[in-house]
């Protein structure tokens, strides 16, 4: 019995992924758009320059820009950047305040911090998304570079 996917449904996944991304940044984005942020601690304890009204609307707004990025897939480059960054910079909080990042003591994670660990599969699924959607257009260009050398040779 074969249960491998098959291969013509790899790209709808690909996009299902995509449009995952974009719920998650759209729907955290817009809480705290609305005045409403959840991780307020989180924030507070490693960026305490969004923990102002003005700030945590910043900061929602970036992260709804790049969920509707994300859902429109418009300049995926410089969307995944910012969702990589973004993501990046939610693990400083390790650093900056590991006390609400585990409980009672490293390693094992607090609520917090299993909130914030596991972004990393957000960051990766947004790589996957990016190497993915790109890597025909990159498969592309180094073809025609190596049949360029082939030709030079």
């Amino acid at each position: 019995m074969e249960s491998a996917m098959p291969a013509s449904w790899a790209p709808r996944m690909i996009v299902l992924l995509r449009i995952s991304l974009a719920v998650v940044f759209v729907w955290f984005g817009a809480l705290k758009v609305a005045g409403y942020n959840p991780v307020y601690d989180i924030v507070a304890a490693s960026f305490p320059m969004f923990v102002t009204p003005t700030g945590n609307v910043l900061l929602g707004a970036i992260e709804t820009i790049i969920g509707i990025a994300l859902l429109f897939n418009i300049a995926p480059w410089v969307t995944h950047i910012a969702l990589i960054a973004h993501l990046a910079g939610t693990f400083s909080v390790f650093a900056f305040a590991p006390g609400l990042m585990f409980d009672p003591f490293f390693p094992i994670l607090s609520l917090s911090g299993e909130f914030v660990f596991k972004n990393i599969v957000l960051a990766m699924a947004g790589l996957v998304v990016l190497t993915h959607a790109h890597g025909k257009k990159l498969s592309t260009v180094a073809s025609a570079r190596h049949r360029a050398g082939a030709i030079l040779k």
